[in-house]
């Protein structure tokens, strides 16, 4: 065999062994910091804090709110962080469930608060939320996806008070 085959089969091999070899994703260590960084999003609710409502949320994320458009880019979000931090209050979430893969995570949980409603009162709110997070280039990991809904039933509609006969 010449030195040239023999360097080829070399190359192939070592290429086909680093490929081989990716790095398991450590679910614990993943975990931990997401943890962390739940906390002190908590933290940023309960002072009112827009600028760590938002510190986990990656340039591109996108907000799936339930009865409202889809919120993208940073003014959208800070739009949409003010005006919840001035409507809810008592706010509180847990991961019941949470998976990670390579550079995507994902978080389950439920949350409970209170709501104060426009022009109407305030309102215990409990509800559930799927986040997923994903490792940026730099390492760290930031939600590219959230997704939120209450329990609770949807308002009855008004009766109209002017039936036909």
């Amino acid at each position: 065999m010449n030195t040239f085959r023999m360097v080829q089969l070399c190359l192939a091999t070592l290429s086909i062994a680093l490929l081989s070899c990716q790095q398991e994703t450590n679910v614990a260590e993943v975990r931990k910091e997401i943890e962390e960084a739940d906390a002190r999003q908590l933290n940023a609710f309960a002072t009112k804090d827009l600028a760590g409502l938002t510190a986990n949320y990656a340039a591109d994320a996108v907000i799936l709110p339930q009865n409202g458009p889809m919120v993208t880019g940073r003014e959208g979000r800070d739009a949409f962080f003010k005006e919840m931090s001035n409507m809810v209050s008592d706010f509180k979430f847990s991961m019941s469930k949470f998976e990670a893969s390579g550079d995507l995570a994902y978080e389950i949980g439920t949350y409970s608060g209170m709501m104060q409603i426009p022009g109407m009162r305030t309102i215990a709110d409990t509800g559930k939320f799927l986040t997923v997070w994903k490792r940026q280039a730099d390492g760290k990991w930031m939600i590219v996806a959230d997704i939120f809904n209450t329990n609770l039933a949807p308002p009855m509609p008004a009766m109209d008070k002017k039936k036909k006969k």
